[in-house]
């Protein structure tokens, strides 16, 4: 019996079919991309499994990765990759380090609507606002995050001093073990651990941060190196024309496709239906990059702001094209 399942993936091949049927007499390339294993990658996953990239002529080579944005950047850079997903944070620092990262593809969007990620202390905790974080120990996946500057930002906003507050850096299977134990006061979580310790009761929510750096703005994004970008510019536009019909078809059968995620993630697909889900950018933006850009320098991270334009590849998507 045909499944719904099936079904919905022979309407996207069925959608995606104009697209691809030209790229296919092209000759099939090899593209090797590196993704966390995060609900951010569902529609890489999701391409993937439905066979989208084969469509495009493209053999694309998935490498899961857990080491975050720095990982995959050093497989880039090294030439084990030819493309990455990274938190944008990751590549606002690394153009100022010099590094010859450009962005070509929207990964993830954030911002005040966006529950994916939280500070949270535990339920018995007498923290309730940003000024009785004085003094106390926060902890955070990196101190040089996005959920870092986002924590510090939600403090400084709300009453609070973030100079004030020590931060140490956890891991985020160990975040919740930190907080049980009080090794930490509070700590950022992000999903799939942050809708299980709430929903065990064992923590609650004190702040989603993220709109504490702007409202919207991109959070993770796909990249390579410049040189390379500039001669497989064939082969990067059609894995950016899957990409982008992927972003759109999934943020519209978000519940559907959980279970893609399950299988590379190995996330249980009940949490994945409770939980909040990252927005699917259709395309890179100026505008979404800048307020991180921003605010990587109010923090520090980087000496000074500069034109997030000069991150994005000429030749990343551009709509209507």
């Amino acid at each position: 019996m045909t499944t719904r399942r099936t079904l919905l993936w022979t309407l996207a091949g069925a959608l995606l079919a104009p697209a691809a049927a030209g790229a296919q007499t092209a000759e099939p390339a090899t593209l090797r991309v590196g993704a966390a294993l995060d609900d951010q990658s569902k529609p890489i996953f999701y391409a993937q499994h439905a066979g989208l990239f084969a469509k495009a002529g493209l053999d694309v080579q998935l490498v899961t990765l857990n080491g975050g944005g720095a990982a995959i950047a050093a497989a880039v850079a090294g030439g084990s990759l030819d493309l990455g997903k990274s938190n944008t944070l990751e590549l606002i620092a690394a153009h100022v380090r010099g590094l010859p990262f450009t962005i070509v593809g929207p990964g993830a969007g954030t911002g005040s609507f966006d529950h994916n990620g939280a500070i949270v202390v535990p339920a018995a905790s007498p923290i309730r606002s940003a000024r009785d974080l004085a003094g106390k120990t926060v902890g955070v996946i990196s101190l040089v995050t996005i959920q870092s500057i986002a924590v510090k930002a939600w403090i400084d906003g709300n009453g609070g001093d973030a100079g004030s507050v020590h931060f140490l850096e956890i891991s985020p299977s160990a975040t919740l073990g930190a907080l049980q134990q009080g090794r930490v006061d509070a700590a950022s979580m992000l999903e799939p651990y942050l809708t299980q310790a709430v929903a065990s009761g064992a923590m609650r929510v004190l702040a989603y941060p993220y709109g504490s750096i702007a409202p919207h703005f991109e959070g993770a994004s796909y990249f390579t190196t410049t040189d390379w970008a500039a001669k497989h510019v064939d082969v990067l536009t059609r894995f950016l024309h899957v990409l982008h019909d992927a972003n759109v078809y999934v943020a519209a059968h978000e519940t559907e496709l959980n279970d893609v995620v399950a299988q590379y993630a190995k996330i249980d697909p009940a949490v994945l239906t409770r939980m909040s889900h990252s927005e699917r950018p259709a395309y890179v933006d100026r505008v979404t990059l800048q307020p991180l850009v921003d605010a990587a320098a109010r923090y520090k991270f980087i000496p000074a702001p500069y034109n997030a334009q000069d991150l994005i590849s000429p030749y990343a998507l551009k709509p209507g094209r």
